[in-house]
């Protein structure tokens, strides 16, 4: 699952792109003010690049997912700057492209790429993937031509 792409404005290509894998998550109880809560629940977080070595925290709110976007949104910060991106020219985009969907109850896997679907017993089940792969590598193949 890709994170985010790091552009430059005139360039196409991406000089920068990060998953999931290319970093470690951390978590750790506070200390100082904020009572019980926060000194006994380990709701700071600590995300750590691998590559690159750049590590924040996100410690200043009681919530797991605010500690968490906070220090997310410091090492962006941190790697525009290792990297040697002006932040004014650089623009950070989420990806939340859906590649499939699976609907158990349906019975129905989607393939949003290609449109294909298939049933869910064949693909989650039987491991059936074949015909998905298929019509995912000519979608792309289109893709590419146009």
């Amino acid at each position: 699952m890709l994170i985010f792409t790091i552009y430059l404005e005139e360039m196409t290509t991406p000089i920068f792109s990060a998953t999931k894998k290319d970093f470690r998550v951390d978590w750790f109880s506070g200390t100082g003010k904020g009572g019980q809560y926060r000194n006994k629940h380990p709701n700071c977080c600590r995300i750590t690049h691998k590559e690159s070595g750049l590590m924040t925290t996100g410690q200043n709110h009681r919530e797991r997912p605010a500690n968490q976007k906070d220090a997310f949104t410091k090492l962006v910060a941190k790697l525009i700057e290792h990297y040697g991106l002006d932040e004014s020219t650089v623009e950070a985009e989420p990806s939340n492209e859906t590649i499939r969907t699976y609907h158990a109850v349906r019975n129905v896997v989607k393939d949003h790429a290609s449109g294909h679907t298939q049933q869910y017993k064949d693909v989650v089940v039987d491991g059936e993937v074949g015909e998905m792969l298929e019509a995912r590598k000519k979608a792309l193949m289109r893709e590419e031509k146009e």
